[in-house]
C-alpha cells in the first residue's frame, strides 16, 4: 500500500439479518493522503459508518468485513487476520469468521493510534462526550496524548486556547463547564477542540452537522476546514450533505449501492453546472437543492443491493446492461473517474 494514512482497496463486508447475511459493502476502495481533505458521500444506510467503523477497529457486529486490505497510519490491518476468516462468495455467500478473535487482535492495532494520530468527532457529542468531567479536564487529557511530556496543570491550562480556537465564547467560563451544560452548537465545538488537541494526523468527522440549524452548520464546516489546515491535520468527513462536503473537503468519494461510484475532486463532482457524470450524485445534488428551496420536490431514489449497478432501480437512464457491474471511465479532469455505463 503507498503512503496513505488511511488507505482501504477491496473492502467486502456484510451483516446478518433476519433473512441471513446482507453483504452492505461489495469492493470498497478509499484513499486519504496527508494534506488532502476527503468527504465520503451517501444516503444514509449506505455503509459509510460501518466502513468507517470497520477500518479503525470500532464496529462490533458480525460478521463485518470479509475481504480486502487496509492500512492506517502504515500498518497492515486485515493481513495477520487473514487465517480467522474463511469467505465463499457464492451464491449463497459462505463465510466463517472468528469475530471476537478478529475485532479483539484489531482493536490491540488500532489502539495506539486512536486518540493520538488518528481522533474521532462523534454524530452527537451531547451524549457521547464523558459526563463526569469539565472541558478543563477532558481538553487536558487531549493534550497530553499528543504531548505526554506536559504536566497535568500545563496541559490543562491550555483548555481556554483551544476553546478560543473553535470560536467558543468565555473561554475560561465554559472551560469549568460539564458536558451537559452545553447547548448543541457549544458541544460541538467542543467536541473539535478535543479532536483537534492532540496534534492528529487524521481527523475522522461522523455527520458532525446533523441537528444542527442552517446557521450553525456551516460555521462548523468553515471551522473544520480551516482548523484542520491550519494545524497540518488531515480531514475525512463521512457525511450524507452533498453541500457539507462541498464546502469542507477538496476530495469525494460517492457510495452507493455498496460500492464507490464517481470520485474525484467536491468543487467538480458536487458542481451540478460542471461536474456529477453519475446519476446517483446528480440525485443527491438535486435533493439538496429540493431541500434549500430551488425544486419543487426532490426526485424519487431507490438504491439497492441487487448486483450490476445499485442504482439502476431508479435511474431513468437504466439500460439492460446495467445488471452487470460498470467499469471505471475517466472524467473531466485528473483524478475524477466515474463507475456508469452512460459514462462510456
Amino acid at each position: 500500500m503507498t503512503g496513505a494514512l488511511l488507505e482501504a482497496s477491496g473492502i467486502e463486508a456484510f451483516i446478518r439479518g433476519a433473512r441471513g447475511l446482507r453483504k452492505i459493502l461489495d469492493g470498497v476502495d478509499l484513499a486519504v493522503h496527508p494534506g488532502r481533505s476527503v468527504a465520503l458521500l451517501g444516503e444514509s444506510g449506505s455503509g459509510k459508518t460501518l466502513l468507517l467503523h470497520s477500518l479503525l477497529g470500532l464496529h462490533r457486529g458480525a460478521p463485518g468485513i470479509v475481504a480486502g486490505r487496509a492500512a492506517l497510519m502504515g500498518r497492515d490491518l486485515f493481513g495477520p487476520l487473514a487465517s480467522l476468516i474463511r469467505y465463499e462468495p457464492g451464491p449463497p455467500p459462505r463465510v466463517w469468521k472468528d469475530h471476537r478473535r478478529w475485532s479483539r487482535r484489531l482493536a490491540r492495532a488500532t489502539a495506539p493510534l486512536i486518540g493520538r494520530e488518528v481522533t474521532l468527532i462523534p454524530q452527537d457529542p451531547l451524549t457521547t462526550l464523558p459526563p463526569f468531567h469539565t472541558l478543563e479536564d477532558l481538553l487536558g487529557r487531549a493534550v497530553r496524548r499528543g504531548e505526554p511530556h506536559r504536566t497535568r496543570p500545563d496541559a490543562r491550562a491550555q483548555a481556554a486556547e483551544w476553546l478560543a480556537r473553535v470560536h467558543m465564547y468565555r473561554v475560561d467560563d465554559v472551560a469549568r463547564r460539564y458536558p451537559h451544560e452545553l447547548s448543541g452548537g457549544m458541544a460541538h465545538r467542543a467536541a473539535i477542540a478535543l479532536a483537534l488537541a492532540p496534534g492528529p494526523r487524521l481527523l475522522v468527522a461522523d455527520e458532525p452537522t446533523t441537528g444542527l440549524d442552517a446557521t450553525l452548520r456551516v460555521e462548523i464546516l468553515r471551522l473544520l476546514r480551516t482548523a484542520t489546515a491550519a494545524g497540518g491535520t488531515t480531514l475525512l468527513l463521512v457525511t450524507h450533505d452533498a453541500e457539507a462536503a462541498r464546502l469542507a473537503t477538496t476530495e469525494v468519494s460517492v457510495l452507493c449501492g455498496g460500492r464507490i461510484v464517481e470520485s474525484g475532486p467536491s468543487d467538480l463532482v458536487l458542481d451540478p453546472l460542471r461536474g456529477p457524470k453519475h446519476p446517483y450524485t446528480r440525485m443527491i445534488l438535486a435533493a439538496d437543492a429540493a431541500l434549500g428551496g430551488t425544486e419543487d420536490t426532490a426526485p424519487p431514489g431507490h438504491v439497492g443491493f441487487v448486483g450490476g449497478c445499485g442504482y439502476r432501480a431508479a435511474c431513468p437512464g437504466a439500460t439492460e446492461r446495467c445488471q452487470r457491474l460498470p467499469p471505471r471511465h475517466p472524467g473531466a479532469e485528473p483524478g475524477h473517474w466515474v463507475a456508469c455505463w452512460e459514462a462510456s
